[in-house]
């Protein structure tokens, strides 16, 4: 009896994790950048009677087949693509293909796929509230509006004045770059990651940079509403039979216990 019960209470742990995992993604919804988070769950009681099958070499095993535990045997990012919104503002810029922006704060360093940047009081080209973005000779300065992107990642200062000293100025090219290490590349926050594994450029082949647009969170909320429902009913189903369990406990304790 204990055995189904743990099995059933493991599986409200796992199906809270995937709802946390869910709600999560749902309130970032209209994130700038945003990646969605997935969950895989596997369960410990058929990998354990596998591995001991095999090791004994025989076909039948007094363990059996059964499920015992349920977990999360992986939680990972879904890096695909989100759609494009146009809003011609100069300091909105997106990727399209692959790549990350290089977000700079003190000594640390971030990757993004949020371009909704803004300028600093000293005129660098900064992403509000987390750093100033890295072109490949440093932090981008500015210094005005006034400026363009091209699909290279090239920064041009287009001055106000016209004739000989009004010629557009090349400031740098914007650095987007991709993690050296996939398995030790983790989200720092939201739409924020770090490269724990550090980072390489892009080959620009595969890369165009947008300006005046965002890219949108990748999430399909049609498909997320349709997790959390049913991991909503799952986690009901395991806290009814764990509460059949508490009922039969209670039973057995009482009534039995008469005889």
């Amino acid at each position: 009896m204990l055995r189904g019960y743990y099995t059933a209470a493991s599986g409200i742990v796992t199906q809270e994790k995937k709802l946390n995992t869910y709600a999560n993604n749902i309130s970032n919804a209209n994130t700038v950048g945003y990646k969605k988070d997935n969950m895989i769950a596997g369960v410990f009681g058929e990998h354990l009677a596998v591995r001991m099958n095999a090791y004994q070499n025989v076909r039948r095993h007094p363990i059996g087949p059964g499920v015992f535990m349920q977990r999360i045997d992986e939680k990972y990012t879904d890096y695909a693509q989100g759609a494009f919104d146009l809003t011609n503002r100069p300091m909105d810029v997106a990727i399209q293909g692959e790549g990350f922006f290089v977000i700079s704060r003190g000594d640390e360093e971030y990757l993004t796929r949020d371009g909704q940047f803004s300028l600093d009081e000293e005129g660098f080209l900064i992403l509000p509230g987390f750093g100033r973005v890295m072109g490949e000779n440093g932090e981008i300065e500015i210094g005005t509006s006034r400026f363009h992107i091209d699909a290279m990642g090239n920064v041009v200062r287009i001055p106000e004045e016209s004739g000989p000293d009004g010629e557009p100025e090349h400031l740098d090219r914007l650095l987007v770059v991709e993690p050296a290490d996939w398995d030790t590349f983790d989200k720092a926050r939201d739409s924020l990651f770090a490269a724990a594994g550090g980072y390489v450029p892009v080959e620009w082949e595969n890369t165009a940079i947008l300006q005046g647009r965002l890219e949108r969170s990748n999430l399909n909320m049609a498909e997320e509403m349709t997790r959390v429902i049913a991991s909503q009913r799952a986690l009901q189903s395991n806290s009814q039979i764990v509460r059949m369990y508490d009922d039969l406990a209670d039973k057995i304790t009482t009534q039995i216990s008469r005889v």
